[in-house]
């Protein structure tokens, strides 16, 4: 068994977390219960004994492998080398603070339109990387102050 999202374990009764940490046992059965979370597993301790689990740490993304995964979401309306390129400005600015790939997804999505402006006023084509970047670069300057906010807190 896979339980994604795990750490919404903390918030259901005490009994179920040790468990799902003990279901071979209980069910006598030969299954392994895999808990993904994005919380460290000291978040998680009930207050009654129970196993250890065995802990898998996985490193964060390279800014090659974010590349290709954010660039799969281009919009159909526009090619994807011009996502692409946009994906490459948003990792530019942001792969040094933060590595969080739903982060990164929400700002490439909250701030594509304003890095298209320029294209659908027809003031610059897809590949006029200099206008477009002075289109949006403010708008990066200010999504760059709330993504410090949230990784402090």
């Amino acid at each position: 068994k896979v339980l994604d999202r795990a750490e919404q374990l903390r918030e259901m009764e005490a009994n179920i977390l040790p468990a799902f940490l003990r279901l071979q046992e209980l069910t006598d059965r030969n299954v392994t219960v895999v808990l993904l979370s994005e919380i460290v597993w000291e978040l998680f301790r009930p207050n009654t004994g129970c196993f250890e689990p065995f802990t898998l740490y996985f490193p964060d993304y390279s800014i090659g492998h974010l590349q290709k995964i954010l660039s799969q979401n281009h919009p159909l309306e526009y090619s994807a080398d011009f996502y692409a390129a946009y994906i490459n400005i948003l990792l530019g600015v942001f792969y040094m603070v933060c590595r969080d790939l739903k982060e990164l997804q929400h700002l490439a999505a909250l701030n594509f339109s304003k890095y298209c402006e320029p294209v659908v006023r027809g003031e610059a084509n897809e590949r006029d990387t200099r206008k477009l970047w002075k289109n949006i670069e403010p708008h990066l300057k200010k999504a760059m102050q709330t993504v410090y906010l949230r990784e402090i807190s």
